[in-house]
């Protein structure tokens, strides 16, 4: 008999014998989404979108963590996540929100740790494919440290639409040598982008080595930079109308350290 494929948690090695939620369940109970349908699916360009049944929000979870990491520096990162943004992440965007965001310059590596973490999570429970994000073993297990990958970044913006949900991809739009590519991505694997949507806040890290980074605008919008430094003072127009005008909104400009994905 052949013997069962044994499961090894990819922030520390050890046997996968825990099941975490990708979005943990004490931040959906905050967002008043704990019974929230969700629709995991893959879009690739010129490609019609492969999509899952709905499920419910507390079935998003993955198997590929130990105990050990899932109840200690994992539970304390969602609880730091709850303490500092908790307010932030409620149906009811909060009157004191910019003094809250102000305060969390002080502590953004902390939260380009969270969205770290839970972008790895949420990259192994969505659908994969050739458009699939790798994050290798030399990148996860220094997670648990707090160590991120070089040339990550981290936004916060607001959403005008309500919702909870994520979306990640290795794909850019670029302009590059004066031409406009609708998806490239880095030639050796290093670049992502994992957004993150929990009722009207937007949050997004990003690794872009080598590259500016610039933002289209059609009504002077511009997102927070939180880390790896923080922006002097908060845009006074940071609002997007959802999640896909936040992710749209990113352009990369380059010269030379991509290669197009679209034949």
């Amino acid at each position: 008999m052949k013997a069962p494929h044994q499961r090894y948690c990819v922030f520390c090695g050890s046997a996968a014998d825990s099941r975490e939620h990708v979005f943990a369940k004490r931040l959906c109970k905050r967002a008043g989404a704990v019974r929230f349908a969700v629709i995991s699916g893959l879009s690739a360009e010129g490609r019609e979108t492969v999509t899952r049944n709905p499920h419910n929000i507390d079935a998003v979870k993955v198997r590929h963590v130990c105990t050990r990491c899932n109840n200690t520096w994992m539970n304390d990162l969602e609880a730091w996540f709850e303490l500092r943004m908790g307010c932030l992440i409620e149906p009811d965007w909060p009157k004191l929100a910019l003094p809250v965001i102000e305060a969390l310059k002080e502590e953004r590596a902390r939260l380009a740790h969270w969205l770290m973490k839970t972008a790895v999570m949420f990259n192994l429970a969505i659908l994969k494919g050739n458009h699939s994000v790798e994050f290798p073993a030399d990148v996860t297990q220094k997670i648990r440290q707090g160590v991120l990958p070089d040339y990550c970044w981290v936004d916060l913006a607001y959403s005008k639409i309500t919702t909870v949900g994520g979306a990640i991809s290795k794909g850019f739009r670029v302009f590059n040598g004066g031409k406009y590519y609708p998806n490239q991505v880095f030639s050796d694997g290093l670049g992502f982008r994992f957004a993150v949507q929990f009722n009207h806040l937007l949050l997004r890290i990003a690794r872009t080595p080598g590259v500016d980074v610039m933002y289209a605008s059609g009504q002077d919008e511009l997102p927070m930079r939180l880390y790896p430094t923080s922006s002097p003072t908060i845009p006074k127009n940071f609002a997007y109308e959802d999640i896909m005008s936040f992710e749209h909104a990113v352009f990369l400009d380059t010269g030379q350290n991509y290669q197009s994905n679209v034949p």
